[in-house]
Order: structure tokens, then C-alpha cells, then sequence
């Protein structure tokens, strides 16, 4: 299991994880996921989860795995948030927030992240 990120908190909370920590920006993320799609891994959760607009939150963090081909329900799917983030950010931008604000979104991500992540590991 990988977790791609651009949330400095993860990798600094999570130091039992693998995680591919790059300071891009969301939709980069979601493209930096569609690469390793193509290198043979899938998804473990959705590139698009939880409530916050892709336009509102700068952070974005996905739960990845090795796979052993080209996964085309992975790709599809990251596909589709790559449109859909890059629609949001083409309608409205994401505003200059303060710090706090910066600091919250980091936060949500990051439980967000880890809920998902002790589902996944009660899962497998």
C-alpha cells in the first residue's frame, strides 16, 4: 500500500505508511496517481472522498496498491476526478486562504485519510 499526498501532516503522522509526499497541487496529485495507474497500480480510495469541493481544499491524499496490470476501473475513475477537479478549479479557483484555514483543510484530509485507512486495513 502507497498513500500520495500533498498534505505535509500525513507523512509526518503516518511513519509506518509508505508515502509519496510531493508539494503539487491537488490536481497534480490526482495526475501523479493516473501515472502509477498506468505502472500497474489501483486505487483503494476514491480520488474524489469526503464532502470538500475540489476548488475549496488545496490537499488531497490517495490510498494506492501494486497491481499486477493496467487496473481499467482505476483508470477510468482517476480519469474522472482529474475532469471533475479540473472543472471545479475552471469554474472558481481556490481562494488564498489564511493559515487556519490552510491548517483545517490539512487536518480534514488527514482524517479523512486515516478513517479510510483502518477500514481498508479491517478489510484486508
Amino acid at each position: 500500500m502507497i498513500i500520495i499526498t500533498n498534505n505535509p501532516i500525513v507523512k509526518k503522522q503516518l511513519t509506518n505508511k509508505e508515502i509519496l509526499q510531493k508539494d503539487i497541487t491537488y490536481i497534480e496529485i490526482l495526475k501523479e496517481c493516473r501515472d502509477l495507474i498506468h505502472k500497474g497500480y489501483e486505487l483503494l480510495s476514491h480520488p474524489l472522498y469526503g464532502s470538500v469541493k475540489p476548488n475549496e481544499t488545496p490537499y488531497r491524499s490517495v490510498i494506492m496498491k501494486k497491481g499486477h496490470n493496467l487496473d481499467h476501473n482505476s483508470l477510468i475513475l482517476i480519469e474522472e476526478a482529474i475532469a471533475t477537479a479540473t472543472k471545479f478549479q475552471n469554474n472558481k479557483k481556490t481562494p488564498n486562504w489564511t493559515d487556519q484555514v490552510i491548517d483545517d483543510f490539512r487536518v480534514i484530509d488527514f482524517d479523512i485519510l486515516n478513517n479510510t485507512l483502518q477500514r481498508i486495513e479491517y478489510i484486508v
